[in-house]
């Protein structure tokens, strides 16, 4: 059994040498790091070079794509059976977490995702200002469907897989075969944003299997990512979450119309 982790970074040489410490150091059984530099113009590229184990890691470039292309690019080249999608600003800090997060596939043979961070629904709003809406606006989220139902490290017990309708990627788990009947993330969705919850639901569509939370311990915040100027979300954030949303809701309303998923499995 292996895994492929996958890592993309962009400019992000005050953090990446310590989340690399921390993989490293946490991660066990056989796995591979798959280190996709995406257009960085900083330290980035040295200090994964000198953080790296060199036998198990490949490191790849990608011309500033950002986050659905870059992990594509990386996602396409793992030999694992598993894939695993950390993103440059998450900080693991358990021991073992990759066989943690593959128990709820080991005890259940329906299981498609694993999310360490939140899964959720999603439910149409009737109270829509943006559903028509031809402009992109980078002012606001937004709200034509929203996120419901949530589970994560917060509210669901250590030994319960939570299984939603959707989850967000980082670190998010999937089986690799299946990942590639799907043929990956859409990259319609460029440059990112709705890409995970779009495969999610081709996933239900396509296989009938289901994804969820089960958490391990990892130290994310908002004003590390990229995505943020000051801890708020940047302005092409919102303007790429008005446009995906769109192509989301119209690819997918059926099953957003359908009830919620909503169950707990207890693991040992």
């Amino acid at each position: 059994m292996m895994f492929s982790l996958i890592l993309t970074v962009h400019n992000k040489d005050w953090l990446i040498g310590e989340v690399i410490r921390r993989i490293r150091k946490n991660t066990i059984c056989n796995y591979e790091l798959i280190v996709v530099l995406d257009g960085c113009t900083d330290d980035s590229e040295a200090i994964v070079l000198d953080s790296i184990d060199k036998d198990n890691t490949k490191v790849i470039y990608t011309p500033d794509v950002f986050e659905t292309k870059a992990n594509n690019a990386g996602l396409r080249i793992a030999s694992g059976d598993y894939v695993i999608i950390i993103q440059d600003d998450m900080l693991i800090n358990e021991y073992g977490w990759n066989l943690r997060m593959r128990k709820p596939f080991d005890a259940f043979d329906d299981v498609f995702a694993v999310t360490s961070r939140t899964a959720h629904n999603w439910e149409f709003n009737p109270n829509t200002k943006h559903l028509g809406m031809i402009e992109n606006l980078n002012t606001c989220w937004s709200d034509i469907c929203i996120h419901t139902n949530h589970s994560d490290r917060n509210n669901t017990p250590r030994n319960e897989f939570a299984i939603r309708r959707s989850v967000n990627r980082g670190p998010l788990v999937i089986n690799h075969s299946d990942l590639q009947s799907l043929n990956y993330l859409d990259e319609e969705f460029s440059p990112q944003d709705m890409d995970d919850h779009d495969l999610m639901c081709r996933m239900h569509k396509k296989l009938e299997k289901v994804c969820g939370c089960y958490w391990i311990d990892y130290e994310s915040r908002d004003d590390w990512g990229g995505t943020r100027v000051s801890g708020s979300p940047a302005s092409w954030l919102l303007e790429a979450n008005h446009k995906n949303m769109k192509i989301f809701y119209e690819r997918h309303k059926d099953l957003i119309h359908l009830d919620y998923q909503n169950e707990n499995r207890k693991l040992d």
